[in-house]
């Protein structure tokens, strides 16, 4: 079964971002370090390339996920992050709603095994061996599961327990495969393990601003204005991409990375990405005012 570390409404973002989206020459480029498998199915590669430019974005302490428990089994690195930011398959195309969570894993994993200096015999060919199952579990999903609908006989199936599963999960086989190389390539790097153990929560509401009053708010996923972006000449085009236009002054559920562009009366128009951090410690709402000047 497919690990879903992250429910659908679960997002743990990093700091705020100011960053331009990378435009299709920069999501291009990426091609040459991720080439495109034979067995990707339709779609996914778009996907997986704006994984990457998405993972390109974040800057991840050295030492993340690196633990010593002090036990004399020295250090160790969790191939499972809790803290992984998830997306909202709602705000996604079909392709990246299906596919869109193993494409993140994987463009994760791979900047996690380089930030730890593993050289690539230690883990691209296990890595490639994890996405190919993620894939096609994810294939098998039925619309309810991506979207996380409720339906009768799902509240009828009988509750699994990977606790008694007699077979590992790809994140148990990846972090086997890559230690075993590790073991022989770079003895000196972490132990790399799965520990796992997520739990979940749901931020609460944020209301959504213009200074001045009066502003247009046109928001999009950051990772799919990326997908879209390998997909359509101009992603800015509020009807080629899955813009969504958002009311000001009303509590709403947002969390994440997202790109946007708003428009004043007067004409005057701002884009950008903006990360929105609700509050996972209360259900106070958080106020996110996009102006029309300055920061």
């Amino acid at each position: 079964m497919m690990r879903k570390l992250l429910a659908t409404a679960i997002f743990l973002p990093s700091a705020a971002l100011a960053q331009t989206p990378p435009d299709a020459a920069a999501l291009k480029a990426i091609e040459a370090a991720v080439p495109a498998q034979s067995w990707y199915p339709e779609g996914y590669y778009d996907v997986r390339i704006a994984a990457e430019a998405d993972e390109q974005e974040r800057k991840r302490p050295a030492d993340e996920r690196i633990f010593d428990f002090d036990d004399g089994l020295g250090k160790r690195f969790d191939v499972v992050d809790c803290g992984a930011e998830g997306h909202d398959p709602a705000e996604l195309d079909p392709a990246s709603a299906r596919y869109g969570f193993v494409a993140s894993e994987v463009a994760r994993l791979r900047a996690d095994f380089i930030r730890l200096k593993l050289p690539a015999a230690a883990w691209a060919e296990p890595l490639l061996a994890f996405e190919k199952t993620q894939i096609a579990e994810a294939a098998k999903a039925s619309e309810a599961e991506i979207y996380g609908v409720e339906t009768a006989a799902a509240d009828d199936a009988p509750i699994a327990d990977d606790s008694i599963s007699e077979e590992p999960d790809s994140y148990a086989l990846l972090a086997a495969a890559v230690e075993a190389n590790r073991t022989r390539l770079a003895p000196r790097a972490p132990k790399i393990v799965v520990e796992g153990g997520c739990g979940a929560g749901e931020g609460g509401p944020v209301i959504v601003r213009t200074s001045p009053a009066g502003g247009e708010v046109l928001l999009v996923n950051a990772f799919a204005f990326k997908v879209c972006t390998r997909k359509q000449p101009d992603p800015w085009d509020r009807f080629k991409c899955k813009w969504n236009e958002i009311e000001t002054g009303v509590e709403k559920q947002l969390a994440g990375r997202y790109v946007y562009q708003v428009r004043w009366p007067d004409g005057a128009i701002r884009k950008g990405t903006r990360e929105i951090v609700p509050n996972y410690d209360e259900e106070s709402a958080v106020t996110v005012t996009f102006k029309k000047s300055g920061s």
